[in-house]
């Protein structure tokens, strides 16, 4: 059976990108493979910053790379670093103009997950699975992708954890580890992971 070859492309690869194939894995079909790509390539580089839109030099390293890995799909994960509010749930938002310029030099292969605010929400998803593996008793109960700042807050509640503070590079391990049910019942509404699941879903890459 021939593999469906998915790549995902994130502001860390390291972090970001490691992290959702971390957490898509278990999910994935037996036909699919999902491959970090662009792994030399941070946030910084997506960008032209003079001239607004997506880089040149990414750009061509992405479609270099989708023709080399022959990708039948491809994952774009940004973050919005802003508070959620209507403009970024209801309208274009600058990153959506950045993904739409992207996506056509891929021949519209893209996946696209606005994350709302940062990956850490995520993870506020699945509190239980924090406590555990801190050792905490947090305490959360909203829907994350309402959460201002995720990354401070668990931060902030992981502080005398003795495992030690919460840190970016923690995010793979701890999504490996996260209820992906969790996930899709609670990160929930328009820009959430439940709705980007579902793409993938009726893209026919996951099960669930």
């Amino acid at each position: 059976m021939k593999k469906i070859k998915v790549g995902i492309v994130g502001e860390n690869p390291q972090n970001d990108s490691d992290a959702i194939r971390s957490l898509l894995l278990p999910r994935a079909k037996e036909s699919v493979e999902f491959k970090v790509i662009l792994k030399n390539l941070y946030g910084g580089d997506f960008d032209d910053e003079q001239n607004g839109g997506a880089a040149k030099k990414f750009l061509r390293l992405l479609k270099s790379e989708v023709a080399l890995e022959e990708l039948s799909y491809v994952i774009f994960l940004r973050d919005t670093d802003e508070k959620v509010n209507e403009q970024i749930l209801n309208f274009l938002h600058k990153k959506d103009a950045w993904f739409k310029q992207a996506n056509q030099e891929i021949a519209q292969k893209g996946i696209f997950f606005l994350i709302i605010a940062e990956l850490e929400a995520l993870i506020l998803s699945d509190i239980d699975n924090v406590n555990k593996i801190f050792a905490t008793k947090i305490s959360y109960s909203k829907n994350p992708l309402f959460e201002d700042k995720p990354k401070e807050f668990l931060k902030q509640k992981t502080e005398k954890s003795n495992r030690g503070r919460y840190q970016e590079k923690d995010a793979t391990v701890i999504l490996k580890n996260l209820d992906f049910n969790k996930i899709y019942q609670n990160h929930k509404g328009k820009r959430s992971f439940q709705s980007f699941a579902d793409q993938l879903k009726e893209a026919g890459l996951i099960d669930f």
